[in-house]
């Protein structure tokens, strides 16, 4: 079945764009190469076009698919603009024998059954793993159906949410599924989410969660997404004619896939194989990233608004109803950075809620130091990142490095994401879950 919209950043795409495609002319602001200091040529392009179909790893011909869509005891009131996300979905696939459970979250603002998800699913399933794919707690999907806020991104919170989901869930499989061992994944957010999961567990014990692996991880989510928003800045702008001009460059493709799927599935991936068809230089690489990021963004910004009753976009008094038109809002939201989310939606409800909290605490809770003892000292914890991930910065990338040591690869290609599915990549990944890996000079 489709969704009755496509969630507010692509609704504006698909609708927005076309009445702006037949007035002007078909070409973008002008050229002005890539945001410096981001991410160099190299890393915008593997970003963009990901693993070269030839240097994907082996996967099995096909994986068992099960959609299960859960109701969680402590969902809050649903907003009728939300009718159709009462329930979490997630994805799983389950072995005939008993195996360990890998329990993959996806990235910034996806579901858990994108395309990056789908590989990895493979090769786990491959590997003989049961398979549990989960949407990131900033999905619109996740946030109304699991979320106990309803404002997404702090990192702790989020996480002890998925962390009691992932219970629910466990709990309502099938009879026959034997679990051997429980570890965790995931892939950008994800992979942070991932790793406090485990935290979380090694004080609960609920779980029994065994080994974490971060896939090109976040070290402070606010700066990641600054940085993102930096890209938007300086490749689209901060008016409107920018992002309509992009949108045209990409709409004729993202308007056939969304006319031709039986069910919407326009993840981040979708959108950066469009832009690798039609966008030729490093601006219009680093626009089609920060767009991705942005659209994800708008949905989140949405579904916290909404929440908190912070009244950026949306009247508290008089929220939308179902059926009634976004495109406004979404034209609105697209335009606005995610330090506006911190400080108008972000920020108040969590100040309200934690009074010894303060703006700059907030963001230090947003790091992976919260658990850099167990990162540091606890041999179940792995990374993969690389060497041009364009989230992270120098000192970044040298934290992980000191604080994971042997338990660490860092690729030196790839961008962000840009080698998921990658033989090395999947390689690795196979081998830190079953705690055979061994760190090598060369990579």
């Amino acid at each position: 079945m489709k969704w009755p919209h496509t969630f507010l950043a692509l609704g504006s795409l698909f609708f927005g764009a076309t009445a702006l495609a037949a007035a002007q002319p078909n070409t973008l602001p002008p050229t002005i190469g890539p945001a410096t200091g981001l991410a160099d040529s190299a890393a915008l392009r593997a970003t963009v076009f990901g693993t070269p179909p030839q240097e994907i790893a082996p996967l099995p011909e096909t994986v068992p698919l099960q959609e299960i869509n859960i109701a969680l005891p402590w969902t809050r009131a649903v907003p009728e603009v939300f009718w159709f996300d009462r329930r979490l979905r997630v994805w799983f696939s389950g072995q005939e024998k008993p195996a360990p459970l890998a329990i993959v979250i996806s990235g910034f603002g996806s579901d858990g059954n994108t395309t990056k998800i789908s590989m990895l699913r493979g090769a786990l399933y491959g590997a003989g793993y049961h398979v549990l794919t989960m949407p990131s707690p900033t999905f619109p999907g996740f946030i109304v159906a699991a979320s106990s806020t309803g404002v997404a991104a702090d990192l702790r919170q989020d996480s002890r949410d998925l962390y009691a989901a992932m219970q629910q869930i466990i709990a309502h499989l099938p009879r026959e599924i034997q679990i051997t061992d429980v570890d965790v994944l995931g892939y950008s957010l994800g992979g942070a989410n991932a790793a406090v999961v485990k935290s979380i567990d090694a004080a609960e014990g609920k779980l029994k969660v065994h080994r974490a692996v971060m896939i090109n991880p976040p070290v402070s989510l606010f700066e990641s997404v600054t940085r993102l928003d930096k890209l938007f800045a300086i490749n689209i702008g901060s008016g409107d004619a920018g992002v309509e001009n992009l949108y045209r460059r990409l709409y004729t493709r993202l308007a056939n896939l969304y006319r031709n799927s039986d069910k919407v599935r326009i993840d981040e991936s979708d959108l950066l194989s469009a832009a690798a068809a039609v966008l030729k230089t490093d601006a219009d690489f680093s626009a089609a990233i920060a767009l991705t990021f942005r659209t994800a963004l708008v949905d989140m910004f949405f579904a916290g608004d909404l929440y908190a009753g912070s009244g950026v976009v949306v009247n508290p008094r008089s929220p939308p109803r179902r059926g009634d038109s976004l495109e406004e809002t979404a034209r609105i939201l697209r335009g606005k950075p995610f330090s506006e989310y911190f400080a108008k939606v972000f920020a108040p409800y969590y100040l309200a809620r934690r009074p010894d909290s303060t703006p700059e605490s907030l963001r230090a809770d947003n790091r992976l130091d919260i658990i850099s003892d167990a990162l540091r000292s606890n041999p179940d914890y792995y990374a993969q990142t690389n060497s041009d991930d364009l989230i992270l910065d120098k000192p970044e990338l040298a934290w992980l490095r000191a604080t994971l040591g042997e338990r660490i690869a860092v690729y030196d290609h790839g961008g962000h994401l840009g080698n998921v599915g990658e033989r090395r990549q999947i390689s690795d990944m196979l081998d830190m879950l079953a705690g055979r890996w061994q760190n090598s000079a060369t990579r």
